[in-house]
C-alpha cells in the first residue's frame, strides 16, 4: 500500500512539473500567463483618436501610402511582406533571430522564448478594445482586392477591424522587449520591428494610419508591462540567457537609437506624402481659434516645471521638482534623453522646413525655430516618451497620462511647429529611446524610487 502511494505521489509530481513547464509557453489548447490582463492594459479606443473615415483630410495619406504599397507588392520586398503575414511567437522567433544574427527557440533558449510569448501575447490582447470599438473596414475589403498576404484569409479580414494593426502592434512590442535585452543591436531590432508594421500596407490588410496606431499600442503595452515584477524578472533572466548562450559579452552601449536606420526618409516637397501633410496642417490651422489653439499654446512649453504641472492632473497628484523630487529626477533624465535624441536625429536627416516657414507665415505657438528642422518633432518625442515613463510607475491611470502625451504631439501641427509625419517618427523614436533607457541599472534605480515615491503619495 504504501509502495503504491508512493508511486501515485511521484506520478502526480511528474505530471504537475509537465505540465508547470508547458504553461510557460504558448501552445495550441494551452494559456499564457500574460503580464497585463486585458481588462487592466492601456486602451487604444480611449488615448488614440479615431481611425480616419475617407472623407476625413487624414485619409490622403492612407490612400497614398495603399498606393505605394501596391507598387511594392511585385518585388521581394512584396514576397517578404507576404511571408510575414503569419503571426505567433514562432514567426517572432525567427524574424528576430535573423536581426540578431542569434537562434532563438522554445527548446535552446527558453528564457528568451517565454519572454517573447508572455510579451506577444499581452500584446496581442492591446489591441482588440480598438478594433471591437471601430471595425474599421479593411483597405483590401474597401477596394475589392484579392489578399496577398500569405495567411490573410478574406472572411477573416472582412469580419476583424482594421484599426489598429494588430499584427503591427504584436511586432513592434515584440521589437521593444528585444531592443531593451540587447541594446547593441538596438538598431537593426527596431527597424525590423519598422518593417514588419509596413508589411500589412504592401499587403493591403491595413492603411498606415492602422499600422501607426499599432506603434502606439505596442509602446503604451511595453510601458504597461514595466509596472510588472513579472517581466522584470523575466527580463533579466532572458537578458543573462543571451550573453551565457550567444558568447557574446555585455556592451555598455551609451549612443541612443539612430532613427536613420531604424525609420524611413522624412517626407519632403516631392513625395506623395506631403499632401497629407499640408491637408492636415490646414485643418489644424482651423482649431487655433480655439479652446483647443489655447491648449496647444501651452503645450509647446516642454520645460521640466511645465511637464510636472501638466502630467499632475491625469496622475491625481500635485508634482514640482520640491513635492516629487523622485518623478522630478526621473522626468529630467528622461526628458534629457529624448530631447537629445531628437536633435541627433535632426542633425543627421535632411533639413525639413517648418510648415509655418514653408507656406510663408509666422508660428502661432512656441519660439520662432525656423532654423531649427522640423523633424522629428522633439516637443512630440519628450510628450510621448513622458507618457511612456510615468505609465510604467502609475500604470492605473495609463489612458489618462497617454492621452495627453499624445495631445502634446498633435499640437505642434496646431501650432504650426511640425508637420503630421514629423510627429510619428516623434513617437516611435520616444518608444526607442524608452527601451534603450530601461536596459540601463542607472536609469532603472531612477524608475525604482519614483515608482516607490508614487505608491507612497497615492496612498
Amino acid at each position: 500500500m504504501k509502495k503504491t502511494s508512493r508511486l501515485l505521489l511521484a506520478s502526480l509530481l511528474m505530471l504537475f512539473s509537465f505540465q508547470w513547464s508547458f504553461s510557460q509557453f504558448p501552445q495550441r489548447g494551452y494559456t499564457v500567463n500574460l503580464y497585463v490582463e486585458r481588462e487592466n492594459q492601456p486602451d487604444g479606443g480611449i488615448f488614440l483618436p479615431a481611425p480616419p473615415d475617407t472623407c476625413d483630410v487624414e485619409y490622403i495619406d492612407d490612400f497614398v501610402q495603399w498606393q505605394w504599397g501596391k507598387t511594392v507588392r511585385p518585388t521581394e520586398r512584396g514576397e517578404r511582406a507576404s511571408i510575414e503575414s503569419q503571426s505567433s511567437t514562432t514567426e517572432m522567433a525567427r524574424i528576430y533571430s535573423e536581426a540578431l544574427g542569434f537562434t532563438i527557440s522554445r527548446s535552446e533558449t527558453p528564457a528568451i522564448y517565454n519572454l517573447m510569448s508572455r510579451s506577444y501575447h499581452t500584446a496581442e490582447q492591446t489591441s482588440k478594445n480598438p478594433k471591437e470599438k471601430y471595425m474599421r473596414i479593411r483597405p483590401v475589403i474597401r477596394f475589392n482586392e484579392i489578399p496577398t498576404g500569405r495567411a490573410d484569409r478574406l472572411e477573416s479580414l472582412r469580419t476583424s477591424g482594421s484599426y489598429p494593426s494588430g499584427h503591427t502592434t504584436r511586432g513592434m512590442a515584440t521589437a521593444l522587449v528585444l531592443a531593451e535585452m540587447v541594446p547593441e543591436y538596438q538598431d537593426t531590432i527596431l527597424r525590423r520591428g519598422f518593417e514588419y508594421g509596413e508589411s500589412r500596407i504592401i499587403v493591403s490588410a491595413h492603411y498606415q494610419s492602422d499600422v501607426t496606431a499599432g506603434y502606439m499600442c505596442a509602446s503604451a503595452i511595453v510601458a504597461a508591462m514595466h509596472s510588472t515584477s513579472d517581466f522584470r524578472a523575466d527580463m533579466e533572466a532572458a537578458r543573462a540567457e543571451y550573453y551565457e548562450k550567444s558568447g557574446r559579452k555585455p556592451e555598455a552601449v551609451n549612443a541612443l537609437p539612430d532613427g536613420r536606420r531604424i525609420l524611413s526618409q522624412p517626407v519632403d516637397t516631392a513625395s506623395c506624402r506631403y499632401y497629407g501633410d499640408v491637408a492636415q496642417y490646414m485643418e489644424a490651422k482651423g482649431k487655433r481659434s480655439t479652446g483647443r489653439g489655447e491648449q496647444a499654446k501651452a503645450d509647446a512649453d516642454c520645460s521640466l516645471e511645465s511637464l510636472l504641472s501638466s502630467f499632475s492632473e491625469p496622475l491625481g497628484l500635485k508634482m514640482s521638482s520640491k513635492s516629487t523630487p523622485k518623478i522630478a529626477a526621473l522626468l529630467t533624465e528622461s526628458r534629457n534623453a529624448l530631447q537629445a535624441n531628437a536633435s541627433n536625429l535632426a542633425a543627421a536627416s535632411p533639413f525639413r522646413k517648418r510648415p509655418y516657414v514653408q507656406l510663408g507665415e509666422i508660428p502661432f505657438a512656441g519660439n520662432d525655430d525656423r532654423v531649427i528642422s522640423s523633424y522629428p518633432s522633439a516637443e512630440s518625442e519628450i510628450g510621448w516618451g513622458i507618457g511612456l515613463v510615468l505609465t510604467e510607475i502609475a500604470p492605473d491611470h495609463a489612458n489618462e497620462i497617454l492621452s495627453l502625451g499624445f495631445r502634446i504631439g498633435e499640437s505642434g501641427i496646431i501650432s504650426g511647429q511640425h508637420w503630421a509625419t514629423d510627429i510619428i517618427a516623434a513617437r516611435i523614436m520616444a518608444a526607442a529611446a524608452l527601451a534603450h533607457l530601461n536596459s540601463d541599472d542607472s536609469f532603472k534605480k531612477l524608475l525604482d524610487e519614483a515608482r516607490k515615491e508614487y505608491d507612497t503619495l497615492k496612498r
